[in-house]
């Protein structure tokens, strides 16, 4: 359930209301919002199978799911920007809502070598190319639908995304590097998505 908050008890009288002691005053309205408090979650991660694991403790949904969730380090939020109609008469113009378009997004991870992390983001990816066999792959196969959720600190939802018909155009990680040896290596996928829902019922 998301945070509710009352705009009627915030303090309007006070001396310092464009200053800080305004935010003092009306914690209820502004707590601040953490951008490390989120999950991204692909929820239908079945037939996902990385060659290299042997584990059968879990399930192909939960363990893929798990292990994704809980390597994500960063992920962008979705948006999307429309073209613009454009309609000329005399020396003025006017300009109308055109069609919407979604653009790309990322999810950064940290790759966890006993988990498998970069082993399931490449399984994804070989859903819709697998360089072995050259084959594009079924729609069916390769989008999948995602949610990201923002938390309070106290991990209340205060929103949510569904993002619909994901799928994986591109991988990159980070260099080795003998100088760095304290730098976590991190896997960045591109995610390509239909379209997002800012989910009401939060």
């Amino acid at each position: 359930m998301a945070i509710k908050y009352n705009p009627s008890t915030v303090d309007v009288s006070s001396n310092f209301a464009i200053g800080t002691y305004n935010l003092a005053d009306n914690p209820n309205l502004y707590e601040i919002a953490r951008s490390n408090n989120f999950e991204f979650i692909i929820s239908d991660f079945d037939n996902l199978q990385p060659a290299s694991s042997n584990d059968t403790n879990m399930t192909k949904l939960q363990k893929g799911q798990e292990i994704i969730r809980m390597s994500v380090t960063r992920a962008s939020v979705p948006h999307f920007t429309q073209d613009v109609i454009r309609v000329r008469r005399g020396n003025n113009e006017l300009k109308y809502a055109g069609v919407p378009s979604f653009g790309e997004g990322s999810l950064v991870v940290n790759d966890y070598i006993g988990a498998g992390t970069k082993d399931y983001l490449m399984a994804w990816q070989n859903l819709s190319y697998n360089v072995i066999t050259e084959k594009v792959g079924l729609v069916q196969d390769y989008k999948k639908n995602c949610s990201l959720i923002e938390y309070s600190p106290d991990y209340q939802v205060v929103r949510s995304w569904t993002l619909y018909g994901c799928w994986i155009s591109g991988l990159s990680e980070d260099d080795f590097d003998s100088d760095n040896g304290n730098a976590p290596r991190r896997v960045t996928a591109t995610i390509q998505y239909d379209h997002a829902k800012l989910d009401a019922d939060v």
